[in-house]
């Protein structure tokens, strides 16, 4: 009695079905984490930064944008347009305060007036971009009607009322926490 050899193994499928499962979890992964990464509230705060600048009553291009009609969008790229080159050798000199900063900070021995001297250098140069941006928004906003600057100034404040209240509410969460944990 002899029995039939046993049947070869088919290994390539086994190959395949691992494969194809580790693509499924692959893309299962990528999908899941963007879904649940953030939650609603830190998305609706995201989503409010990037409409109204990360800090105070925003005048960004993208809160223009936003607000203004289809008409005046051309506009609003080109007063990106002019702005963006302008902004440029601000942005460098920047950048090179932060390298000035950082070779304080590695100095041996340490120098904390080199160091105070960088940052100063650091919040002109800020100051300085701030201050361009001020004048070439201002002289833009002027061109638009005082309905659309309007409508810009409710989008601005209401962005940064929505700012507030968000952190306002953190905070609470926070020190109820904080309490909870201390009883």
């Amino acid at each position: 009695m002899t029995e039939g050899a046993p049947p070869p193994r088919r290994r390539w499928l086994t190959l395949a079905l691992l494969a194809s499962l580790a693509a499924n979890l692959f893309l299962v992964g990528l999908i899941g984490g963007q879904v649940f990464a953030v939650s609603e509230e830190e998305s609706a705060v995201t989503r409010t930064q990037t409409a109204a600048g990360s800090l105070g009553y925003s005048l960004h291009p993208r809160v223009m944008r936003a607000v203004l009609p289809d008409a005046r969008q051309e506009a609003i790229r080109a007063f990106t347009r002019e702005v963006r080159p302008l902004m440029r050798d601000r942005w460098r000199e920047l950048r090179m305060t932060w390298d000035e900063i950082d070779a304080a900070l590695r100095a041996r021995p340490f120098d904390a007036d080199a160091l105070r001297a960088a940052k100063r250098r650091e919040i002109e140069v800020r100051l300085s971009m701030r201050q361009l941006y001020n004048d070439t928004s201002a002289a833009f906003l002027a061109t638009l009607t005082d309905e659309e600057r309007e409508q810009i100034a409710d989008l601005a404040r209401a962005n940064l009322d929505e700012k507030i209240e968000y952190w306002r509410e953190r905070r609470r969460r926070r020190d109820a926490e904080r309490q909870a944990a201390a009883e």
